[in-house]
């Protein structure tokens, strides 16, 4: 028998947009629970946030303005956003972002005023600037006022599957990490805040748990995913070992004027751009070409260097920016002063996800998302310099307040019997299945077929090749997901067998929707249509579960203000 707890909202993610959405709706007087398969604070990708945060409150610039940073991010997403969540979320982003500071969060400031900086994709200075890394101070903020406002917050629990009512969501089923046990929540509102799915890909900066849960679980009860195809490289991820994907160089583009080299000397930036700097994705795709037509570093990147600058130039840039990955290269032997660093790209952010509206309401009722985990903030592709943490805060707003707003006027929905024991069985069949595929065996393939064939640079044959072994993959081995040891205390494998379903899942959904769209557009590249064709392709893909089938559908995206 399953540990029930009935709660008004359950959230499901505990970091910046699930505490977010936690703090906001415990503040409005609703009864809440939040639920992470980590440990908040030390789990997730908020923790690894960089130094930005964007915000058009016009300190360092005063014709900034909620409306110039939603003009940024419809052009950036190259019109495939959803205008009308984007505008609530610009305007939002003027209160709630700079919240953090009231909660503990310590930014750079001039006087009473916050220091901004200009990033690829923006008009004027918009993003803080965090005091050292932003995700720690993130962090430090969100952690304290869950824990001031005595939010509840269950660890180590993972979500197995969403529960319905007559089409409605009614609640989860999860397993609590620390005994194995089942435990059923009853909700009111259900709100997913648990990231995006990265990790489907062997080169990532991202946290260990992107591997798209609540996508999936979305997926399956019949909510929308749109945009899937849409994956961000970060080009300025460290390959050097043992610190690959662990450490950013992107300091050494950014701030001081670095030269990339493939392994024959060439500034080979110069032949694909005829300019040294060029947008991330483009960077990440020119560094993805060199390795893979074999003019890459040995671990598969290709090589910044700083050399090139007097070294009293690059002493002041190292006191003036302390980067923290310094004392670590140099522990393996690197001196940047004269040495050339690996990097090359990793995939570090879902713009593609679980569909909402301009209430981050899904198809499905009483079934919210928020952060990465939702679609529709981003487009084609994410602009630079810090706007995730911004969506997470302002989704993260509207879904506290709005959801507390209903919550006290609505009761538990009993989710259906039927599926509430399939759920049961499927679980209790994992724990008792101790031979067969083991999950890392399938998320190491899932991984390289995805690097490989759909990733920087997609072509037909490839992804064709790739969407074969992943079917097989999903029909073969899937269900024969199993977990060697009988322990069920922290029992690292029944995690991993369920994030390999999951992960193959979406895998599945980003080459068929990759193949589907025939142009290049923002983060998606296909090299059989290198060009951006708004005739076709001015278009959303939606893909829902109908019957059991993966379907794909278009539809036009919701513009409010712009058009091409």
């Amino acid at each position: 028998m399953a540990q029930e707890i009935k709660v008004d909202i359950l959230v499901i993610g505990t970091e910046a947009a699930g505490a977010k959405a936690g703090i906001e709706a415990q503040l409005a007087g609703a009864d809440v629970l939040m639920v992470t398969k980590g440990q908040m604070g030390r789990s997730g990708t908020t923790l690894m946030a960089g130094r930005g945060v964007q915000a058009p409150i016009g300190h360092m610039d005063p014709r900034d303005s909620p409306e110039v940073f939603f003009k940024d991010v419809i052009l950036g997403g190259e019109y495939l956003n959803n205008q009308k969540l984007v505008e609530r979320l610009c305007r939002l982003a003027v209160t709630e972002v700079t919240k953090l500071e009231d909660w503990g969060a310590k930014f750079l400031k001039k006087g009473d005023k916050f220091v901004q900086y200009m990033t690829p994709g923006a008009t004027y200075p918009r993003s803080l600037h965090p005091v050292g890394m932003g995700g720690v101070q993130f962090r430090k903020a969100l952690v304290s006022e869950t824990k001031r406002r005595k939010v509840p917050v269950l660890e180590d629990i993972f979500i197995t599957s969403l529960l319905v009512s007559d089409g409605q969501v009614a609640g989860a089923l999860g397993v609590n990490l620390r005994d194995g046990q089942t435990v059923l929540f009853k909700a009111k509102k259900t709100v997913l805040a648990t990231g995006g799915c990265p990790q489907i890909y062997r080169m990532t900066d991202a946290s260990r748990d992107a591997t798209g849960d609540g996508m999936s679980l979305a997926y399956r009860v019949g909510a929308e995913l749109m945009d899937m195809e849409f994956q961000q490289f970060f080009p300025y991820a460290c390959y050097t070992p043992p610190y690959e994907m662990a450490q950013f160089t992107g300091g050494m583009r950014y701030f001081i004027n670095a030269y990339f080299y493939n392994s024959a000397g060439e500034r080979f930036m110069l032949r694909y751009y005829g300019k040294e700097k060029a947008l991330r994705t483009e960077t990440a795709r020119a560094i993805y070409l060199e390795a893979k037509h074999g003019f890459g570093s040995p671990h598969g990147g290709t090589y910044v260097s700083i050399n090139h600058l007097p070294d009293n130039l690059i002493d002041d840039w190292i006191k003036r920016e302390k980067p923290y990955y310094l004392n670590k290269l140099e522990k393996v032997g690197i001196d940047i002063r004269k040495d050339a660093v690996e990097c090359g790209p990793a995939c570090h952010y879902s713009m593609g996800g679980v569909r909402v509206d301009e209430n981050c309401e899904t198809n499905v009722p009483h079934l919210y998302a928020i952060g990465e985990v939702a679609s529709g903030m981003d487009g084609a592709e994410r602009i630079d310099g810090g706007p995730a943490i911004t969506w997470c805060l302002t989704m993260g707003d509207v879904v506290g307040k709005d959801a507390a707003k209903v919550v006290k006027d609505m009761d538990w929905l009993e989710p259906d019997a039927e599926q509430l024991g399939q759920e049961q069985a499927k679980i209790g069949a994992l724990w008792n299945r101790t031979s067969g595929v083991k999950g890392f065996e399938i998320t190491k393939k899932v991984k390289d077929l995805m690097y490989d064939n759909c990733s920087l640079v997609k072509e037909k044959h490839e992804m064709e090749q790739a969407l074969a072994a992943m079917q097989a993959l999903r029909t073969d081995a899937v269900p024969r997901l199993c977990v060697s040891s009988p322990s069920r205390v922290y029992n690292k494998g029944f995690m991993e067998a369920w994030e390999a379903d999951y992960m193959a899942e979406l895998s599945e959904m980003v080459i068929q929707a990759s193949l589907m769209r025939e142009e290049s557009r923002g983060s998606h590249y296909r090299g059989d249509f290198t060009n951006r064709d708004d005739d076709k392709w001015l278009k959303n893909i939606v893909i829902k579960q109908v019957d059991g089938k993966m379907t794909f559908e278009t539809v036009v995206p919701v513009m409010t203000k712009m058009k091409p």
